[in-house]
């Protein structure tokens, strides 16, 4: 959180189409440097504002690279550099970094400066000659993403500073830490009273997944709420309980259901497609073009199928694919050969040069969940996708469902139903009374919805969090370090599998401060172990 003399740059560029649900920019000319006095005069001119709030989400620095996969490597994948465990040194994914780190310190000014957007806002919006109902639905959506970009930070590096005013003169540099739960209950506070305004949009009334609707606030809320209910607050039952309540105000809307096809969920975030019967993908952060076909977007692209992806030589119809993340063999052993997510999470072959697929050794295979064989843009550039990338999902609120229901209720009928819709899709024996009672205990049950959870939402940026507050961060991935440097299955990749993980303690459940950020501000002070 750099805090420095701030001056909006309102560029065309940042002006999303995910406010309307087009595909086109503006086309007017970039603004450069225009102060909030001369500012937030018209709807359209916070229309833009608000645009350029979203545009945190759909950035390399969270979404389109570091807050996908880059930064939250976990115990499902490892990292295939490609010559020597050298390449890894003081890469985010590498776990061999120090504070001086550069992809960390850009995650953290790009979700201050999304904090600082928003904030700028809703200072201003008043100005603005508008309808206020619109005024009113824009104020709770920046309100939102303020709540929400801090929520990422306080998973990120724990406690953080609270920045609720934006920054208008170097004066502010110096501010504290904040405690985290103190941070979250702010977080939940402005949450709920965007839920109660009940000023956003519903869902089926968009035809995109970029935007925050009412919907989608219940079920990040939800998310937050089982954050405090676990590690490192604890707060167990009385969150659990608002957490079952907000998703289950969700399932209650009736307005999302899973799609048929899981396959077709990942094959639509490559085509920028909505699907409109279903509306399982809740909140997409999104992207469209590439630096060819949409050239000067800085940061604003995505990596997605690309650097995390099926490897491919191909350029120009398969599209070039990095793969550097390929799957640990524990969590190829998760799933049944009958779970039809398996084959699509998990590609069992590459593509040469000429298109063609050469089957791979199971310790060599990539994460197929976004192909860029799927994708319908053209030409297609070696390094960028227009794949968005999934925020919230209606999978992921009913196992929400299934894992607070378990925690406040026991083994009832609702925690069988909802983890047995995502199972059911999935093509695999759904938990009955009958073939469910091994689930003695509500912990087996809770083990379960974690499997479940790998299974389903790997590689969507939740894994990481999930083992954190679940209180086994550090023990998974160093069971997943031991797996692989015992299972004769790991091949000639056994370092690359166990490089990482084995060497992961306590001190890296959090990134360390920004060493710029310490320099400048005095009451800053560093995350424990670094």
């Amino acid at each position: 959180m750099k805090i420095r003399i701030y001056t909006r740059r309102i560029c065309a560029i940042f002006f999303l189409a995910i406010l309307s649900g087009c595909t086109d920019f503006l086309t007017t000319e970039p603004q450069d440097f225009i102060s909030p006095e001369n500012y937030y005069k018209t709807e359209e001119e916070v229309y833009s504002a608000l645009g350029a709030t979203y545009r945190t989400l759909g950035d390399l620095n969270c979404y389109g690279q570091q807050l996908a996969y880059e930064a939250l490597i976990d115990d499902l994948g490892y990292w295939d550099w490609k010559s020597t465990p050298s390449n890894m040194i003081n890469r985010a994914y590498s776990w061999n970094y120090t504070s001086s780190q550069s992809d960390i310190k850009k995650i953290w000014d790009n979700l201050y400066s999304g904090i600082n957007r928003a904030n700028e806002l809703l200072e201003n919006i008043d100005k603005a000659d508008m309808d206020n109902g619109l005024r009113e639905t824009y104020r709770n959506e920046a309100l939102f993403l303020r709540a929400y970009f801090h929520f990422l930070l306080v998973s990120n590096w724990g406690d953080i500073p609270l920045k609720l005013t934006s920054t208008t003169s170097a004066e502010f540099v110096n501010i504290a830490r904040t405690p985290q739960e103190e941070v979250l209950q702010k977080v939940v506070d402005d949450m709920e009273d965007v839920i109660a305004s009940e000023t956003l949009v519903a869902a089926d009334k968009l035809d995109h997944a970029g935007r925050v609707t009412q919907t989608v606030a219940q079920g990040i809320l939800a998310r937050v709420y089982l954050k405090m209910a676990g590690a490192p607050i604890n707060k167990g039952r009385d969150m659990y309980e608002k957490a079952l309540f907000y998703a289950q105000e969700v399932e209650k809307s009736t307005i999302h259901r899973l799609n048929e096809s899981y396959s077709q969920i990942f094959i639509n975030h490559a085509q920028n497609v909505y699907d409109k019967d279903f509306r399982e993908c809740m909140w997409e952060a999104q992207f469209y073009g590439n630096s060819v076909t949409d050239p000067g977007k800085s940061t604003g692209y995505s990596y997605i199928g690309n650097r995390i992806g099926i490897e491919s030589k191909n350029e120009d119809v398969i599209g070039y694919g990095y793969a550097y993340v390929r799957a640990r063999l524990n969590f190829i052993d998760l799933y049944d050969d009958s779970d039809v997510r398996k084959e699509r999470n998990i590609a069992t072959y590459i593509y040469d040069s000429k298109g063609k697929k050469t089957n791979v050794d199971i310790f060599q295979r990539c994460i197929g969940k976004w192909r860029r064989e799927d994708e319908v843009l053209f030409p297609k550039h070696k390094n960028y996708t227009p794949t968005n990338f999934p925020i919230l999902r209606y999978a992921d609120v009913l196992l929400m469902i299934a894992e607070a229901e378990n925690e406040v209720n026991g083994l009832t009928e609702v925690a069988y139903d909802a983890i047995n819709a995502v199972r059911k899709r999935a093509g695999i024996v759904e938990y009955t009374i009958e073939n469910g009672n091994r689930f003695t205990t509500s912990q087996k049950f809770k083990q379960a919805v974690m499997d479940e959870r790998a299974r389903e939402l790997c590689f969507e940026g939740l894994r990481k969090f999930d083992l954190v507050r679940w209180g086994i961060y550090v023990q998974e991935m160093n069971n997943a370090a031991r797996k692989a440097d015992t299972d004769s299955r790991a091949g000639s990749a056994r370092e690359k599998m166990t490089e990482v993980a084995k060497r992961i303690t306590d001190r890296y459940i959090y990134f360390p401060i920004p060493q710029s950020e310490l320099q400048l501000n005095k009451l800053m002070t560093q995350n424990k172990g670094w």
